[in-house]
């Protein structure tokens, strides 16, 4: 009985060293994958970089650091801002200011936040600048426009409470499917008011 237990202890023992052993081995082969992926980003091969790092994160036990890092930096360089800054931000929450990329981080956050921001206000003023362009239409030449809440369906389309589609009667054109110019100016500042709702 105790040659059975002794052999079972070795099975069992013998069976973890393997099974570590494969692990060791997949975390290996995903390090050499990032450092593929740093490669890349070094060419300037960045959609790539992208694709590896991406790899990597799908099939790592515990994220390394460094790759937060790196897919930060990779990010800014592809000019996908909001990723960087997660993906930088999660580094300096890792590492703090002992990280050995903890400057080029905070540079490259840094310059994110930057371009994030700009983006977002040269939208905003993109978003005024067409809205200006619509209160622009001459009511004399176009006396009505497609009724832009129903895209001219004549019909509204809500989501009801289980998912369902639920379909209403468009009240701002009256289910014509088109509007006055007069009345899609006040639309579009946010004036105007359907009648089913005056």
């Amino acid at each position: 009985m105790q040659k059975v237990l002794i052999i079972a202890t070795l099975i069992l023992c013998s069976h973890n060293l393997f099974a570590q052993k494969t692990r060791n081995l997949a975390e290996s082969q995903q390090m050499m994958k990032m450092d593929e992926g740093v490669e890349f980003m070094n060419e300037g091969k960045f959609a790539e970089a992208e694709e590896l790092f991406k790899e990597v994160l799908l099939n790592v036990e515990v994220v390394p650091a460094d790759l937060c890092f790196y897919f930060g930096k990779n990010s800014y360089l592809l000019d996908k801002d909001s990723q960087s800054i997660d993906w930088l931000n999660k580094y300096i929450e890792l590492k703090g200011t002992s990280g050995r990329f903890f400057d080029q981080a905070v540079e490259y956050l840094k310059l994110a936040e930057e371009r994030f921001n700009a983006d977002k206000v040269a939208s905003k003023n993109d978003i005024t600048e067409k809205s200006v362009r619509k209160e622009l239409i001459n009511c004399e030449q176009t006396p009505f426009v497609v009724c832009p809440a129903c895209q001219g369906e004549g019909v509204l389309i809500e989501k009801g409470s289980l998912g369902s589609s639920v379909y209403k009667a468009c009240h701002y054109c009256k289910e014509t499917g088109r509007m006055s110019c007069e009345s899609y100016k006040l639309y579009v500042k946010g004036q105007w008011v359907p009648e089913e709702e005056n």
